[in-house]
């Protein structure tokens, strides 16, 4: 397995110690950072070489982490974000995964839960807290009239290669298209609902039925 560099931005001392060293604890895994709020993540972004993935938590002093994920998308799309927090209610789970979260675990996870969310996010898939998955379905399978988003069936087609995992590489070749196309196509989707990210925009096509 590909070595994985991790960050942790969470404000409880004693559970950010515990995780870090859980972590490291962990053969191909390293957490060199853990940071108390979101501004001290920030300027380290603006200095240091970025990791593989970042766990955040939503419940932060001064910006909170749906705030702090969305921020990070424009600073540092590069980097993956998997929540971990306490809150398990069904708008902070939405407004995470549209601010561009690509996983979503509850700090009652076990240490290998947590070890197996961030392998499988990292692997391309996602990691949801087996509550928050129930969330998840639940509202996907309630039956929602389509938001007039106005995307194009091009844009569809997009969202929908997307939702079964496709990388935009991937997605050019199935669609015949250049790289570069699916990545304009992507920017107009984003736009129009208004999403951060892959993840997000995935997520709002299935809760509006457009997909």
């Amino acid at each position: 397995m590909i070595p994985i560099s991790i960050w942790i931005v969470e404000d409880d001392t004693v559970f950010r110690r515990t995780l870090k060293r859980m972590l490291n604890r962990e053969k191909k895994i390293t957490c060199s950072r853990v940071f108390s709020s979101c501004s001290r993540l920030f300027e380290a972004v603006e200095s240091d070489s970025h990791p593989d993935l970042l766990l955040m938590d939503l419940g932060l002093p001064g910006m909170g982490g749906v705030e702090g994920i969305q921020k990070l998308s424009t600073l540092a799309p590069d980097i993956t974000v998997i929540v971990l927090t306490v809150f398990e209610d069904k708008e902070k789970v939405f407004q995470a995964l549209d601010a561009g979260a690509a996983g979503y675990l509850l700090k009652t996870a076990t240490g290998p839960e947590i070890i197996k969310g961030l392998k499988q996010v990292f692997m391309g898939g996602a990691a949801l807290s087996p509550s928050v998955a129930k969330i998840v379905l639940e509202e996907f399978r309630k039956p929602t009239p389509v938001d007039d988003f106005h995307l194009t069936v091009r844009e569809i087609d997009v969202l929908e290669q997307l939702a079964q995992g496709l990388s935009v590489k991937e997605i050019a070749a199935k669609l015949d298209i250049a790289r570069s196309t699916v990545a304009t196509h992507l920017e107009k989707i984003y736009g129009k609902l208004q999403v951060q990210s892959q993840s997000g925009a995935v997520a709002k096509a299935l809760r509006a039925g457009v997909i």
